[in-house]
């Protein structure tokens, strides 16, 4: 009975582990401040929902500013700075069949992408994206809302409720 216990287990394990793929490259396209192609792989930064590229937020002063492009035009600036391409660890698809994934940037030693920084941690620090579906990104979130980084320096919706509105 342990013998077959221990092979179920490894074979769940093996699974998983080759269930992971890795896509890397240095031509790519930003979609919006979650989303980006690299080749013909669309991916989706997966634990983090950024405003969408129309959507507009309020600073503290209560004036709308298009948040949905800064974000975008983060995402675009950090890959675009990302010497050494970036690397998406891909874990899933979503109910749009998109690629779910993890991405990293080499931000400036010259070097391969294999680390870098995880890209949708950078994208929530800076206060361009909010936690969501995941909660491996919540502390960076709450030092984003504590700084009023981003969309945190005024009043937004979330994005998730604005795409409901909006579509």
């Amino acid at each position: 009975m342990r013998l077959v216990i221990f092979l179920l287990t490894l074979s769940a394990l093996g699974q998983s582990a080759f269930a992971e793929t890795v896509i890397t490259g240095d031509q790519f396209r930003v979609v919006d401040g979650d989303t980006v192609h690299i080749g013909s792989h669309k991916i989706r930064l997966i634990g983090i929902d950024a405003p969408e590229r129309h959507q507009q937020c309020r600073n503290d002063e209560n004036i709308r500013w298009d948040c949905g492009r800064v974000a975008t035009d983060m995402l675009a600036g950090m890959l675009e700075s990302a010497d050494g391409g970036i690397r998406c660890v891909i874990t899933g698809r979503d109910k749009y069949q998109r690629l779910l994934g993890t991405c990293y940037a080499n931000m400036g030693d010259g070097g391969s992408v294999e680390g870098g920084i995880d890209v949708q941690k950078a994208l929530i620090r800076s206060g361009f994206a909010v936690a969501e579906y995941a909660d491996q990104y919540i502390p960076d979130e709450e030092a984003a809302r504590k700084a009023e980084r981003g969309i945190w320096s005024g009043c937004f919706t979330r994005p998730k409720k604005w795409r409901r509105k909006h579509r």
